[in-house]
């Protein structure tokens, strides 16, 4: 999913995951803008940060772990206004 307003940001704390994000729309050519991954770990904790106009999404690696993820964004969620819009990294 991605928001117009909404940052939002990622930190895996135990496990291992993928974090995916792609700039929504396409290129002058018509072309998917890339997909830009990030692989992190609980074991060297590093923040991502999801952009407003990005797609985002965030798989699963651990084999034998929980991932625990701790997420947070600069506005809290509205129900009647949820600036959350679905589409595929």
């Amino acid at each position: 999913h991605w928001h117009h307003s909404k940052w939002e940001k990622f930190l895996v704390v135990s496990g291992r995951a993928s974090i995916k994000m792609r700039l929504v729309g396409v290129d002058g050519n018509g072309e998917r803008y890339p997909v830009e991954e990030y692989l992190v770990s609980g074991d060297e904790p590093s923040v991502v940060e999801m952009l407003p106009g990005y797609t985002h999404s965030i798989t699963n690696l651990s084999e034998a772990d929980d991932l625990v993820t701790v997420m947070w964004a600069n506005e809290p969620f509205d129900p009647e206004d949820p600036d959350t819009f679905y589409e595929e990294v």
